[in-house]
């Protein structure tokens, strides 16, 4: 019984790789690594859940929670602010470390083009575990709406971020021997997460705000977006990616 659950979690998500792989031609990728980035964006869905639930227990910027204020004479509640400004904060930030620890200390991650593949499979990872809480809560054919909807945003709203890793990351492996600067290199960093943030952000803005067609709208300014920056990557240096060690 738990195979075909498996599978029906797990496809959705590996067929959103094979076409972010096809969408990036001029790349031959190692799938074996990729695979890794994939379970690794799973697995980094429990730390996500983890903060998640710290902020639920030790803050009132959660679903329900009670305190509203106003602000430029809007009146808005704790528990919507705070799906705003934590949820997805706290997301993107699994994603970052997933990225940081398997491939961009490891030398994985050496261009803007290797970066926007490798954190679309980590948030397709992301998203498929995601994908396995809702469909023990709703059942199967939330995975219809989850698999054209939410894989797609999820790797949309990283891309840029692993874009960003890795303008730091050309910086960083950069071989004319010119020595780097790391501290610059870590800003890039910095900004790739709060460029992540932003974009999860006001996603889930639009939604708190039930406002389903500006969310579908983003999704599609975002899948713009992450084309153009990949165009762009693949201009700035040559792909490096078939030449990683397995």
């Amino acid at each position: 019984m738990w195979l075909p659950i498996t599978a029906m979690v797990v496809a959705p998500g590996l067929a959103w790789i094979w076409a972010l792989l096809h969408w990036n031609r001029n790349q031959r990728p190692q799938f074996r690594f990729l695979l890794r980035l994939f379970f690794g964006g799973s697995l980094c869905g429990l730390l996500a859940l983890l903060l998640n639930h710290l902020v639920e227990k030790y803050t009132r910027f959660w679903p329900g929670a009670p305190t509203d204020f106003g602000f430029l004479g809007v009146e808005w509640s704790l528990s919507r602010s705070g799906f705003w400004l934590l949820v997805g904060a706290n997301e993107e930030f699994a994603k970052l470390i997933t990225l940081l620890l398997l491939s961009y200390v490891l030398g994985r991650l050496r261009n803007p083009a290797e970066g926007m593949v490798q954190a679309g499979v980590v948030a397709l990872g992301f998203a498929t575990i995601e994908n396995a809480f809702y469909l023990d809560q709703y059942g199967p054919a939330v995975l219809i709406t989850r698999t054209i909807i939410t894989l797609p945003a999820h790797a949309f709203m990283s891309m840029p971020m692993g874009y960003l890793l890795g303008k730091s990351a050309l910086h960083l492996y950069r071989e004319d021997g010119v020595v780097p600067d790391r501290y610059r290199e870590m800003w890039w960093v910095l900004g790739a997460w709060l460029a992540a943030c932003l974009l999860h952000g006001t996603y889930d803005l639009w939604l708190s705000l039930n406002r389903e067609g500006l969310a579908y709208a983003q999704i599609g300014g975002m899948a713009l977006l992450s084309l153009w920056l990949l165009r762009r990557s693949q201009h700035e240096v040559p792909p490096l990616l078939t030449s990683s060690p397995a």
